[in-house]
């Protein structure tokens, strides 16, 4: 049952949680506000498996919804992802995304990795116990997806076993597994076969010793190996992830990099892009340098390749600034890219390809779509949850609908950068 008025809230304090090793978060989202990193909320800590019931969970979720409509300060006052909307009541728990992060056990240790996910800590409670005992609840949705993460979510006692029971039981519509591949896995191998689940890996190097710098171990092309190896045989259903740091991000590295990618044949990966979110703003040699990993890997033929949302917003701010001070040198930039074949001016409406966080961050803060009055006609989202929804007055329709509408609007992508 809906609301009948609308209300503060996002998808994460309604439908998430984050299993930490001595707590429970409502999200890993982080934010800055004055200067200073704000995110991952807690919902309470845990010390032994029995403190994990949906009851406790679905009465910490109430509290800080009514908190935060009660305009009273909280963890989550100044989180640019929380939006005005009709959010169901909390008569009932209904966890449409579960993060597994219940130990901080890995075998790296990264320059950019949060204490909180780093330390070595092993899980108060049974992870599987708990699993089973949100099911028995009814608690999950029928509609979940589910994210592998830690430290390195392999080295989880009673993975294999766990990992199943996750994948089959709950028959989740979408498993990400964040796994530094430094170690093969035959369970991970056999539902990426299936195509039930994606891989992501991060890399942020195309050196040896920048590698070892970076992520603490010399194994760079032990992990593309692996890598190889899973893409080999389920031919698909791998991220590549490229965190820039002040480390990593010059052009001879990024060159490396590329040529990394070509000699273990993993063009037709996906690519990720980020930075280190304990950064608030990028130098614009890391721009600049973000910006042309980002083409050099399209140029590869990679079909997917995208920035993630701790480094769209910082991209997107750059950018605004270069075109609001008539930037020559980014002028230069976007002219040798060809993007003057893109006129804006000629645009009356477009239709963008993605609902989720950064589909409302465009409405919300596109510098180019305010500067040009350009309107949105749709978006379109493969997610069936996301779609015959409303953002911000906006339709959010299936694919199809780009076939079957006579609009004649533009399709944007999210994965354009310069919205």
């Amino acid at each position: 049952m809906m609301e009948n008025k609308k209300t503060f809230s996002c998808k994460y304090l309604h439908h998430s949680v984050y299993l930490a090793p001595d707590e429970l978060r409502h999200c890993c989202k982080r934010f800055y506000v004055n200067g200073k990193m704000k995110g991952d909320v807690k919902i309470f800590p845990v010390k032994k498996t029995s403190d994990i019931t949906s009851k406790k969970i679905l009465s910490a979720k109430k509290k800080l919804f009514k908190d935060i409509n009660n305009n009273k300060k909280t963890p989550c006052s100044g989180c640019p992802y929380l939006y005005k909307d009709e959010w169901p009541s909390f008569d009932k728990l209904e966890i449409k995304h579960i993060s597994v992060e219940s130990h901080s056990v890995c075998n790296m240790k990264c320059t950019y990795c949060s204490d909180t996910y780093y330390g070595g800590k092993k899980p108060n409670y049974d992870l599987g116990t708990v699993l089973k005992n949100i099911k028995k609840s009814k608690s999950f949705s029928r509609k979940i997806n589910i994210s592998w993460g830690g430290g390195e979510p392999v080295l989880l006692d009673n993975f294999d076993k766990t990992f199943e029971f996750a994948t089959e039981k709950l028959n989740p519509i979408s498993t990400m597994v964040y796994t530094n591949a430094t170690k093969h896995n035959k369970t991970l191998e056999k539902y990426l076969v299936n195509k039930k689940i994606k891989l992501i890996s991060s890399i942020d190097a195309g050196t040896d010793e920048t590698f070892k710098k970076i992520r603490g171990v010399k194994m760079l092309d032990k992990v593309l190996t692996n890598l190889k190896r899973y893409f080999n045989k389920s031919k698909g259903g791998i991220i590549v992830k490229y965190i820039l740091t002040d480390d990593n991000y010059s052009n001879s590295e990024l060159r490396s990099f590329i040529n990394k990618i070509k000699e273990y044949d993993l063009e037709k990966c996906e690519f990720q892009i980020s930075s280190d979110f304990t950064s608030e703003n990028l130098s614009k040699a890391q721009v600049y340098s973000a910006l042309n990993l980002y083409f050099n890997l399209k140029k590869l033929g990679t079909e997917n390749c995208f920035f993630d949302y701790h480094l769209r917003p910082r991209i997107q701010q750059a950018i605004k600034s270069f075109i609001i001070n008539n930037d020559r040198e980014f002028n230069k930039f976007i002219s040798n890219k060809h993007f003057n074949q893109v006129d804006f001016e000629k645009i009356n409406k477009i239709i963008i390809w993605g609902a989720g966080d950064t589909g409302r961050n465009i409405i919300n803060d596109s510098y180019i779509l305010k500067k040009y009055n350009i309107k949105i006609d749709f978006f379109v989202d493969k997610d069936p949850i996301l779609q015959n929804k409303k953002i911000n007055n906006v339709d959010v329709l299936k694919p199809k609908s780009v076939l079957d509408s006579k609009s004649r609007a533009t399709i944007i992508f999210l994965l354009t950068t310069f919205l």
